[in-house]
C-alpha cells in the first residue's frame, strides 16, 4: 500500500477465508492470500478475514505481523466450528458493504475481485463465479481432464435460461468457495448449519432465489480449486449421492422430484440423468471460459468418459445412502 495515501474509513470489499480445508492438508491459506494479493482490483480497498483453530491463527499472526498490502486481516479463533459455522461467523467479524466467499485450498483468479465487485455494484444481490481444478504440482487448469472434471463437478450453477440485459446465463446456484453478496443479503439468510457442512450452498441458493435476490453470473469471476482423482471421486461426488438423496427430500423444488419416486431404481436414473445434463452444460461452459468451439469438440469425448466415473461414484453413494442413512451422514459431514 502508497503510504502517502489516505486509509479509506472502511474496505470495499471482506473476504472471507476459513481454513477448514487447509485443516484436511488440501490446501494452505497464504497461497489464497498470494492470489488476493495480485489481484487487478486495489487490495488497500480489500479487507481479509481468516477463520481457524488456534494453531492456525497464531501461524498466520506470526506470518503477516508485519503487515500486508490489505486496508486490513483479522485472523480469528473459531474452535469446533464446522464448515458452514465458519463462515457465518467470519461475516460477523467483516465491515465491508461486500462479502466475499472463499476457501483454504482455492486460487482465486487476479481478476477475481473486481469481476465479483462489478457484479454487486451492476445491480446483483450475489455475484457467482467459474470454478475450475488444478493441475497435481502447479495451478494450471486448462487440461482436458481438469476442464471436463470442473464442469462435472461445478458447472451445474450455469442455468439454460439467459438474462437479456446482461446476455448471460442465469446462474442457479453457486459454490461455497466463489461468491459474493451484498453484507445485508447475507445477513438477512445466512448459512442453514442443522445438517453440518452439507447441502449447505443450494438451501441457501434457494433461500436467496425464494427471497427475490437477484443472482448474477461473472465469467471472469474464476478461482482454481484443489484436485486429486481419489479427491474428486470420493470426498466430493461420493458425497454429492447423498446430497442429492437428500436435497430431494428438503428442497421440494429441486429439479426432477420425479426421480425420487424411482425407489430402488433413483440412485441409477440419477446417475443416467445427470449423465445426460453434462453433455449440453459441457457447452455452455467452455464457451463462458473462451474455449475455441474445435477444441470443446475435441475435448468432448473426454468429457463422457470423465462423466461416467463422476456420476457411478454418485450412484454408489445415494446406495450407500439409502442403506445406512446414518453412517453416509456421519461420513459425509466429515470429508
Amino acid at each position: 500500500m502508497d503510504q502517502g495515501l489516505k486509509k479509506l474509513d472502511k474496505p470495499v470489499v471482506s473476504v472471507i477465508v476459513e481454513g477448514y480445508n487447509e485443516t484436511r492438508d488440501l490446501g494452505k491459506a497464504i497461497n489464497t492470500l498470494e492470489a488476493l494479493k495480485e489481484q487487478d482490483f486495489p487490495v488497500d480497498q480489500v479487507e481479509v478475514i481468516l477463520m481457524g483453530s488456534p494453531t492456525q491463527v497464531k501461524a498466520w499472526k506470526e506470518r503477516y505481523a508485519s503487515g500486508t498490502p490489505f486496508w486490513g486481516l483479522k485472523a480469528v479463533e473459531a474452535e469446533g466450528l464446522t464448515y458452514l459455522q465458519l463462515k457465518n461467523r467470519g461475516a460477523q467479524f467483516a465491515t465491508a458493504e461486500i462479502l466475499a466467499f472463499t476457501d483454504s485450498d482455492v486460487y482465486p483468479h487476479r481478476s477475481w475481485l473486481s469481476s465479483l465487485v462489478e457484479g454487486i455494484h451492476g445491480g446483483g444481490d450475489v455475484s457467482i463465479g467459474l470454478s475450475l481444478f488444478k493441475s497435481t504440482g502447479s495451478w494450471e487448469w486448462d487440461r482436458p481432464t481438469r476442464l471436463a472434471a470442473a464442469c462435472i463437478t461445478w458447472g451445474w450453477i450455469v442455468g439454460k435460461e439467459v438474462d437479456p440485459s446482461r446476455q448471460l446465463p442465469k446462474p442457479v446456484g453457486f459454490m461455497d468457495h466463489n461468491f459474493g453478496l451484498r453484507a445485508e443479503t447475507f445477513h438477512q439468510y445466512q448459512y442453514n448449519t442443522q445438517f453440518g457442512r452439507l447441502c449447505g450452498a443450494p438451501l441457501l441458493a434457494r433461500s436467496f432465489l425464494d427471497g427475490g435476490a437477484k443472482l448474477v453470473l461473472q465469467p471472469k469471476q474464476c478461482v482454481t480449486h484443489y484436485f486429486s482423482w481419489w479427491y474428486w471421486l470420493k470426498c466430493l461426488h461420493f458425497r454429492y449421492g447423498y446430497e442429492v438423496y437428500m436435497l430431494r427430500r428438503l428442497d421440494k423444488k429441486y429439479p426432477n422430484q420425479w426421480i425420487a419416486g424411482m425407489k430402488i431404481f433413483e440412485p441409477v436414473m440419477t446417475m443416467m440423468w445427470h449423465m445426460a445434463l453434462d453433455v449440453p452444460r459441457w457447452f455452455r461452459v467452455s464457451r463462458l471460459l473462451g474455449i475455441h468451439p474445435l477444441r470443446r469438440t475435441l475435448i468432448f469425448p473426454v468429457l463422457l468418459g470423465v462423466s461416467c466415473l463422476a456420476r457411478t461414484s454418485e450412484m454408489l453413494g445415494m446406495y450407500s445412502t439409502m442403506m445406512s442413512p446414518e453412517s453416509m451422514r456421519k461420513w459425509a459431514d466429515s470429508v
